[in-house]
């Protein structure tokens, strides 16, 4: 009776091993791709070059914002790239959660022949004391998890993010209408 079942549990491996120990992937075990909140558009102009389009990019970086802060602004190729920052904080008086902190984002203008492309991107707020530190706003649950920040308070927040982001969107449309020889001289 022995002999039998290990020749059982032999026959067994050898038809069923090869299915178990194959190395394809299928759909479902392949990892998913998480989708990022994103603003991003062409924009066409009336015959510009791309030298002229890049050069209103860079001073869009350059030129300080009211509303919020530009860092990080690096131009390479036909690329103008920088990190806008906005102040948050709760507007109650006391409130439930304090995420005093900033949004940063990162906003990328790439430049070509009569058209340039905006990319508002990687929206996700930090804390100033590092306890209720939110992160992407693509997050279902916060960073800091959901007993430090719950539900209501995170959509407030992602409704923050977003609308800065919207900000950010107008501010550049702005700023890549003026042509590159007016944005140097200073109105006083």
């Amino acid at each position: 009776m022995k002999k039998y079942i290990q020749a059982l549990v032999i026959c067994f491996l050898v038809v069923f091993s090869p299915s178990a120990f194959s190395q394809e992937k299928t759909e479902a075990d392949a990892p998913k791709k998480k989708n990022e909140t994103k603003f991003s558009e062409v924009v066409n102009t009336d015959s510009l070059p791309s030298s002229e389009l890049l050069q209103r990019a860079v001073n869009w970086v350059k030129i300080e914002s009211n509303r919020y802060g530009k860092t990080s602004g690096v131009t390479t190729g036909s690329k103008a790239e920088c990190t806008a920052t906005f102040p948050v904080k709760p507007k109650e008086l006391n409130p439930e959660v304090d995420y005093t902190g900033k949004i940063h984002m990162k906003v990328t203008i790439e430049c070509k022949d009569n058209k340039y492309k905006y990319t508002v991107s990687q929206i996700k707020h930090v804390s100033t004391s590092g306890k209720t530190t939110a992160g992407s706003i693509d997050n279902k649950v916060p960073e800091c998890g959901s007993m430090a920040m719950g539900d209501l308070v995170w959509k407030k927040l992602k409704g923050e993010a977003l609308r800065g982001a919207g900000v950010v969107v107008e501010d550049i449309k702005e700023g890549m209408k003026k042509s590159s020889a007016d944005s140097g001289k200073e109105e006083w």
